[in-house]
């Protein structure tokens, strides 16, 4: 009996094994460039469309809003980069990443811009994740074009960078009456590239299938920039337009300015 123990033991520690392996290949990332799309997916299945809110009420530009020190201001611009956008299910550790040389620059002035149309493998995920910003290999390649095109008015040519994210407009707090946020930089220690994820509304999944396009609406909260964790006052601190301490503390805070609004499936 002793004998035929040893046998079997190894046998039963090569099929453990295999057994693990098999789930652990289970939790894998997918990405568009090593996982073909289905032929019905057509050009896109999915619009990730992003709006504009201070809390809750929607942005108008040249409307008076209150932060949360009480300081009244107005917006005139508002506009961050995304790229690396990945959809994510906890419950299987599935992640789909889409390709990272999509970068998309959305623009609240352009409405044409708040609207991203996405191939995604078809699966159930209950998860987004997405950079904000322009990742360093981008920033030290010099002018580029589409949504990287210094035309669009987010790029320092005196700094070889992007701006990742910018807010401008007026406060009456404010010693010269305004305010303007250039918020870049890519090296340590004041590396302000984020990649929040963020959960769906309670309930909410995002089931994709062949042959129908889904919605997912991110709103982005403005009143985010200047409070948690850190304190941006109009009257202390209205200008930051280069990479340093101040821009990562303003990336800090608009890192969290994102919601998940709704899910729609068709």
């Amino acid at each position: 009996m002793k004998h035929s123990l040893k046998r079997i033991i190894p046998f039963l520690l090569a099929a453990c094994l295999f057994n693990l392996s098999l789930f652990t290949s289970c939790k894998k990332d997918y990405s568009a460039e090593d996982v073909p799309i289905p032929p019905d997916v057509k050009d896109h299945n999915l619009i990730l469309k992003f709006r504009a809110v201070v809390d809750t009420i929607p942005l108008e530009f040249g409307k008076n809003y209150t932060n949360f020190f009480k300081q009244s201001y107005t917006v005139k611009t508002f506009k961050f980069y995304v790229h690396d956008i990945e959809m994510i299910n906890t419950d299987s550790g599935r992640v789909f990443k889409t390709s990272a040389d999509k970068y998309y620059l959305v623009d609240f002035a352009d409405s044409t811009s708040t609207s991203i149309k996405l191939s995604i493998l078809p699966f159930q995920y209950n998860r987004i994740s997405f950079m904000v910003g322009v990742d360093s290999a981008r920033n030290v390649s010099g002018a580029q074009t589409g949504a990287l095109d210094p035309a669009n008015g987010m790029f320092w040519t005196w700094n070889t960078g992007y701006i990742m994210a910018k807010l401008e407009g007026n406060a009456p707090t404010s010693p010269s009456g305004t305010f303007e946020y250039h918020i870049g930089g890519f090296k340590e220690p004041d590396n302000v590239i984020k990649k929040p994820t963020l959960l769906f509304p309670f309930g909410q999944t995002l089931d994709l299938k062949p042959e129908k396009t889904s919605e997912i609406t991110v709103s982005a909260n403005i009143n985010s920039w200047f409070y948690n964790p850190h304190d941006i006052k109009f009257n202390q601190t209205p200008v930051c337009t280069t990479p340093g301490s101040l821009a990562k503390q303003i990336a800090e805070n608009y890192s969290k300015m994102f919601t998940v609004d709704s899910v729609i499936n068709q």
